[in-house]
């Protein structure tokens, strides 16, 4: 099974996107961060209303609160805005260009324009979908890509199984996946 795609940056930065929010150490740190700064800012609210400063207590309590509520939001712009950063300061060489994927029994073959590889089918940890790509993650952490509009097929996930026969790869289907 032979596939032909060209990836954009809005690939790439997908990819990455839904690696975070699948990641335990990222989602951990996303929290900690909100909570540190909401924390702060109450724990100041606090201290200033015991220092008979009754505005600035009301100034802390209030950004304290606001930044429970919109504190993630920025965060998810800032993710975004960080990710889409690094996708065009190191893979601006790859994008646009066209790449294959070759699906046999034992090896998955990828060509591009950086060379030629081979990854084992036993290094293939697990198949995820979300509406509108496929990531096949690897093992060691990598992955590849596959935007749905390259795949003429809507059961591309069983071709592949079927082809590479590997019953040990964990196949996950999130379509209603958005990034938060």
């Amino acid at each position: 099974m032979t596939i032909t795609i060209v990836l954009t940056e809005e690939d790439y930065l997908t990819y990455l996107l839904y690696s975070a929010s699948k990641s335990k150490r990222a989602q951990g740190t996303r929290r900690k961060a909100w909570l540190t700064i909401s924390g702060l800012l109450l724990v100041m609210g606090a201290a200033m209303l015991t220092s008979n400063d009754g505005f600035y207590s009301y100034y802390f309590f209030a950004a304290g609160l606001m930044s429970l509520v919109f504190y993630p939001l920025l965060q998810r712009y800032s993710y975004k805005k960080n990710y889409r950063k690094f996708v065009r300061d190191k893979m601006a060489y790859k994008i646009g260009k066209e790449s294959i994927l070759k699906f046999g029994t034992e090896y998955i073959e990828t060509k591009d324009i950086t060379g030629e590889s081979r990854i084992n089918t036993s290094e293939v940890a697990e198949i995820n979908e979300i509406a509108s790509h496929y990531f096949i993650r690897l093992k060691s952490g990598d992955g590849l890509v596959v935007p749905k509009t390259s795949v003429a097929t809507p059961t591309f996930v069983d071709d592949v199984m079927s082809v590479m026969q590997n019953p040990d790869i964990l196949v996950t289907h999130e379509p209603n996946w958005k990034w938060k």
